[in-house]
């Protein structure tokens, strides 16, 4: 697999989940909460992280707020990675999660040494997301932007194997459009431990 993907090659799925179908899943955003989502890959150069963990969770006193269709549902995203090349880790601020009934937003968020600043949401369409906490399936995330498509895999389990691997890489392609050429891999260590990289050992057994 190139350590690169050529993201010219990079099309849009030819079938996603609908807002709809993604918070039946979820639960309402429910079930990607409290969680430590593991970046398999992706279509951005990810491989040159080692380590690649999210920890997704609701702004106090957002959780059992109702989704509505204009006042979003806040969570936060806690990023952390490690690099391959020289083991420098990258402890990111907190991304603000936007939820509502009509878009599931990321914002990114800029360090401007004084303050914190998130210009912009990034519109996110679920591609695939794991039932009843599966260890063994993807989350796919697919996002546009100025033109570029963009996948993230994410995973409650970074050890998973190369057969479910495989299984999922296959429903991607077939029922999706989606090659696994595109992506990137995340390298892990297959001795990784859980908690390892200073992530919380959260996720449901």
């Amino acid at each position: 697999m190139p350590t690169e993907t050529d993201t010219t090659k990079v099309a849009a799925p030819t079938k996603a989940m609908t807002l709809e179908e993604f918070y039946v899943k979820t639960d309402n955003a429910n079930k990607l909460m409290d969680r430590v989502w593991y970046c398999l890959g992706g279509s951005e150069p990810v491989s040159d992280q080692k380590v690649f963990w999210e920890h997704w969770y609701w702004k106090e006193g957002e959780k059992d707020k109702p989704m509505d269709k204009k006042k979003a549902k806040v969570g936060c995203n806690h990023t952390l990675t490690i690099a391959v090349k020289d083991d420098k880790e990258a402890d990111y601020p907190i991304w603000p999660l936007k939820f509502t009934t009509d878009s599931y937003k990321m914002c990114p968020a800029i360090d401007l040494g004084c303050t914190i600043i998130t210009p912009i949401g990034l519109p996110m369409t679920p591609v695939m997301f794991p039932t009843d906490d599966s260890r063994t399936e993807f989350r796919v995330d697919f996002c546009s932007l100025m033109g570029k498509k963009m996948y993230f895999i994410f995973v409650l389990d970074p050890l998973i194997s190369a057969a479910d691997q495989d299984k999922n890489f296959e429903i991607l392609e077939k029922e999706h459009g989606i090659r696994k050429e595109w992506f990137n891999m995340v390298p892990w260590d297959p001795e990784y431990k859980i908690g390892s990289a200073g992530e919380p050992d959260i996720n449901p057994k």
